[in-house]
């Protein structure tokens, strides 16, 4: 048993001549993923996880959000490159992705692009906060492969106050 197929030419299959005339389509192949952390006192307070990306065009697919031991009135704001991304964002029992792009649409960063990330830690238990960055990049290849040492029981230094100006009121 068998059957055909008829395509008629002119349609709207032969508009797309080609791939990178789709807005914000994956132009970079490779992946690269950073998370980074910091450890948040048991104080009420304000604290920051920054992120610069490395020197190069990536294009950003995922921010997922890890936190521990949170209270249910803790919350986070994002910006990305100064532009606030998450405002009044609260984290998840698991997780989170905060997806930006899909396997058809990416969002372009430029070199050094910058993660700031302000947690409110209403709560004033202590906890570890996980950042972590899913990008594409141009195909590299390291010479040395290793893998440092790094010294994660630094303490975050909390902020006295929340500013109007940092931060969003919780509503």
């Amino acid at each position: 048993m068998g059957f055909h197929v008829v395509y008629v030419a002119g349609g709207e299959i032969d508009k797309v001549k080609y791939v990178n005339e789709i807005k914000n389509f994956a132009q970079l192949s490779q992946p690269y993923n950073k998370m980074t952390m910091i450890n948040i006192p048991a104080i009420a307070g304000v604290y920051d996880l920054d992120y610069i990306s490395p020197n190069e065009n990536m294009e950003l697919l995922a921010i997922t959000v890890t936190c521990s031991g949170y209270g249910e009135n803790d919350y986070y704001n994002l910006w990305v490159n100064d532009e606030l991304w998450f405002d009044t964002w609260f984290p998840t029992e698991v997780k989170e992705g905060l997806y930006i792009g899909t396997s058809t649409y990416v969002y372009k960063l430029a070199p050094e692009s910058k993660f700031k990330m302000k947690f409110v830690n209403i709560s004033g238990t202590a906890k570890k906060l996980w950042l972590g960055v899913r990008m594409l990049r141009n195909p590299t290849k390291q010479e040395v492969i290793e893998a440092p040492i790094l010294d994660v029981n630094i303490p975050a230094i909390p902020v006295s106050e929340i500013t109007s100006a940092e931060m969003a009121p919780i509503q």
